[in-house]
């Protein structure tokens, strides 16, 4: 009798193992009906997360991914609300008009990336590289940049008005017409950026840097530039 109870619990024990699922991202093409089962290699929204994945206008939930090298993949057109991303590496990835509002993208790598046209609500973006990153027309609304490199990156025309930048690195970054209205930009760099046609109005830039910007015809109205090297020049206020 012992023999058999102890065959059947391995046995049961072997069901639970197998049942178990070795990830916890679920994508489903978008226009089909969720499954939410473990991942099959006969669709590519159910591929694993590596280098040039393809989950183009997949669907994703539960989605967090950890440590893993996901550069160069095409994740355009791509929802997924409250994705956790930690230390992933999306280098040169295509994320154009993808949703990721509510998003926690954190010490992760996107520098290069097409974030064109994506919705970026609400996302915290915490130290992650952006340097090189295009993200004309997203919508950025909510979303949070406290130590990120937008270093040679692209906002032109963003809205980034009552957005948290504090020591953001924004160096060489194309900011033409970029909205900072009410933004905290403490302690941010903006060597080289251009920032014409600009508005930093009322934002607070205290201990920033301004070194070499162009702030030609930048609406500076009520801007807290104490202790700010204002080396810049286009704008009466350079020295």
């Amino acid at each position: 009798m012992k023999t058999v109870q102890i065959t059947l619990l391995l046995f049961l024990s072997a069901i639970v193992i197998t049942s178990v699922s070795t990830t916890n991202v679920f994508a489903t093409s978008v226009g089909k009906i969720p499954t939410h089962t473990s991942m099959t290699k006969s669709s590519t929204c159910h591929t694993d997360p590596l280098p040039k994945v393809d989950w183009s206008n997949c669907k994703l939930s539960f989605t967090s991914i950890h440590f893993t090298d996901m550069s160069g993949a095409n994740l355009s057109g791509m929802i997924s609300k409250r994705m956790h991303l930690y230390n992933v590496n999306l280098s040169g990835s295509n994320l154009k008009n993808s949703i990721l509002s509510s998003a926690d993208i954190v010490f992760s790598n996107l520098s290069g990336a097409d974030l064109r046209g994506a919705n970026l609500r609400n996302v915290e973006f915490y130290h992650t590289d952006l340097s090189g990153a295009d993200l004309r027309g997203a919508d950025l609304t909510g979303a949070r940049f406290p130590g990120v490199s937008f270093a040679n990156a692209n906002l032109e025309g963003v809205n980034l008005s009552h957005t948290n930048l504090i020591g953001a690195n924004m160096q060489n970054a194309n900011l033409q017409g970029t909205d900072f209205t009410g933004s905290d930009i403490r302690n941010a760099d903006f060597t080289g950026a251009n920032l014409k046609s600009a508005t930093l109005r009322n934002a607070d830039l205290t201990g920033g840097f301004l070194t070499n910007a162009d702030l030609t015809k930048t609406d500076v109205g009520g801007l807290d530039y104490s202790g700010v090297d204002m080396s810049c020049h286009g704008n009466p206020v350079c020295r």
